[in-house]
């Protein structure tokens, strides 16, 4: 006799590859808010910076017009895997409310598994791009370019990541629909 699946009501709890996928779910949208704050926080000092010695002085630092150029993508990909991992996208609703739980299930763990591989494939492409933009230099500060661009990386590998965590919950879920619904103490 083998026991069947368990599967949780939301897909927050149940089995342990059910906990381990929420888990790395929460470290991932954990890292992607701390990169897209610390992204905006450090271009506005850079360019407040900028702006005070402007005002003081005739002449400029320089660099802080590089930092956007720099952490810009960081931000932007810093959302996308946030959005990613939350379900917080744009989405056609008009086909899942049509199915019934078992066909939905079947047809989102078909898209996250597409999404997976698709992203994890433009990750292991990216890793290409950054090889070529290594020897490119931003004047004024030195960096390379290739520190823009890994946040393709970050951002690709993520999405990948949270499509692979979205996949184990609405696998585990007794209900597919409930697995991205906000709770109602977070809605506005």
């Amino acid at each position: 006799m083998t026991a069947a699946p368990v599967r949780a009501s939301d897909g927050k709890a149940g089995s342990p590859a059910l906990r381990f996928a929420n888990l790395i779910g929460k470290v991932l949208d954990r890292i992607a808010i701390v990169i897209a704050v610390s992204a905006v926080v450090v271009i506005f000092l850079a360019l407040m910076a900028e702006v005070v010695v402007r005002y003081f002085t005739s002449s400029g630092l320089g660099w802080p017009n590089e930092v956007p150029s720099l952490l810009f993508p960081w931000l932007i990909m810093g959302g996308i895997v946030v959005g990613a991992q939350r379900g917080a996208h744009i989405a056609a609703e008009a086909l899942r409310s049509m199915l019934d739980a078992a066909k939905l299930r079947l047809l989102l763990m078909g898209i996250n598994l597409l999404v997976a591989i698709s992203f994890a494939y433009l990750a292991w492409l990216s890793l290409q791009v950054i090889q070529i933009t290594r020897v490119q230099v931003f004047p004024m500060t030195g960096f390379g370019q290739a520190w823009a661009y890994s946040s393709l990386l970050f951002g690709f590998g993520g999405i990948a990541l949270a499509a692979g965590v979205n996949l184990i919950r609405v696998a585990c879920a007794a209900d597919p629909r409930l697995v991205h619904q906000t709770e109602t103490e977070h809605m506005t």
